[in-house]
């Protein structure tokens, strides 16, 4: 791990003075580096320097590899005086990003967990669209910080108090407070239902390849970091996961119910990652091993899936200057190799075949049936209003009267459509080779 880590760091040190495609093919030959020097097990291996690899791990890294990449692609519309800061500062956050995959010890993790934050801050408050951007940005900033207080006070109270708190001790808390406080951070960063709101206003000010990475990777981190403390808290989760499992649950519904509503394009897709997001919530408060399966199926999935619905929105807003849905409209005339992309990309969102989605939501479904019946209507409502949003999306800018703003719209670009093929690509290959997650 090391190795890749120096190379990154001293990558992003002359980030400034680097040209942008050699930047891209030196992230590319790093990325096929670590797939084939590192293999991912069922406990810790490459263990170095408090930092390692394991199942969960080596998925989030794999994931993280591959949309810094194709975001690094996507940027090549932002070029201007200051390209060269916004390279640093991808760098900068692919650098925590992987540390905070990678760590070992609940201090580092918490480190390099909000060291991540800070690139984003900066790229939706320097490169945003609208005025609202500083507002926006802020929002998310002060959100995160003031939902990791408790996270780390607590952190420091165990390192006193037992000496070392690494990944996989055996240490179980029946604490309650102790447990809601812990949680408290991950919930608010994957988001929960109610703790939210800050994610639809990062997404609508940030730049597309902002909305990438922020919806792609920085979303991942809480569900990973629920991943790693819920067995410090097995009493605690099984007492009190009909809460949660309730509100996620109902606030999926209400979410999905919400995004009918929407007629920007940013926030309808912000709203759909709010929904599947409840589902990975869900699927970990159960505490089986099919449903954390598929909690890991179902962030990479969506990973890929809503980084290239927010790219494809970023495409349209370059050349329209609009994301409302009541204005563009009849794009399937003008663009159809553009739309059959969308088209596979809004299939994937709704779990279609052969989708690494549809996987995910099977595991997650049975193992919620597998500990309450009940739940049955809940999950059958919001996954069906969740298809209607995106059937609608679809159906309002793929069809109907053309609007005077498409008269002078092109069908697309080739790195477009190379961006597109590599958001799906990955997602329909691990559908038929789901062996790869079972090798361990």
């Amino acid at each position: 791990m090391l190795s890749i880590l120096l190379f990154i760091f001293f990558m992003t040190l002359i980030s400034l003075k680097l040209n942008f495609f050699t930047m891209i093919y030196s992230f590319f030959f790093l990325f096929i580096f670590f797939v084939f020097k590192f293999n991912f097990m069922g406990f810790f291996c490459s263990i170095s320097l408090n930092l390692g690899l394991d199942y969960f791990s080596f998925c989030m890294i794999f994931l993280t590899f591959w949309l810094v990449i194709l975001m690094m692609y996507g940027m090549m519309n932002l070029k201007n005086l200051y390209f060269s800061y916004l390279q640093f500062l991808v760098l900068l956050m692919s650098f925590f990003l992987i540390l905070c995959f990678s760590s070992l010890d609940f201090f580092s993790f918490y480190i390099y967990f909000e060291s991540s934050v800070l690139p984003v801050f900066l790229l939706i408050y320097g490169w945003g669209y609208q005025p609202e951007r500083i507002f926006a940005s802020l929002y998310f900033f002060f959100y995160t910080l003031f939902s990791s207080l408790p996270l780390l006070l607590i952190i420091l109270f165990l390192n006193n108090s037992l000496g070392y708190f690494y990944f996989g001790m055996s240490y179980f808390s029946d604490n309650f407070y102790l447990y809601i406080f812990f949680m408290f951070s991950f919930l608010v960063k994957l988001p929960m239902f109610m703790f939210h709101l800050w994610l639809p206003k990062a997404h609508v000010e940030a730049p597309s390849c902002g909305s990438m990475i922020l919806a792609g990777v920085m979303l991942k981190l809480g569900g990973y970091g629920l991943m790693r403390v819920f067995y410090l808290f097995m009493n605690m989760v099984k007492l009190n996961s009909f809460f949660f499992i309730s509100l996620s649950l109902l606030g999926a519904l209400y979410v999905s119910l919400f995004t009918l509503l929407q007629t920007d394009m940013k926030v309808l897709v912000a709203y759909s990652s709010v929904s599947h997001m409840s589902l990975v919530i869900c699927g970990l408060m159960t505490l089986t091993s099919m449903a954390f399966l598929g909690s890991l199926f179902l962030m990479m999935s969506h990973g890929l899936v809503s980084s290239g619905l927010f790219y494809f929105v970023g495409c349209l807003f370059d050349r329209l200057s609009s994301r409302s849905l009541l204005l563009i409209k009849g794009l399937i005339n003008f663009c159809p190799s553009f739309m059959m992309f969308f088209f596979f990309l809004i299939s994937s969102n709704i779990s279609f075949p052969p989708s690494l989605n549809l996987i995910s939501e099977i595991f997650i479904c049975m193992s919620l049936l597998s500990w309450d019946s009940f739940t049955f209507l809940l999950i059958f409502f919001s996954l069906f209003f969740s298809a209607c949003a995106m059937v609608t999306f679809f159906s309002f800018i793929s069809h109907g009267v053309t609007s005077g703003l498409l008269y002078i719209l092109d069908s697309g670009i080739v790195r477009e459509f190379y961006l597109f093929f590599m958001h799906l690509f990955p997602l329909y290959t691990f559908f038929l080779n789901l062996d790869f997650f079972f090798s361990f």
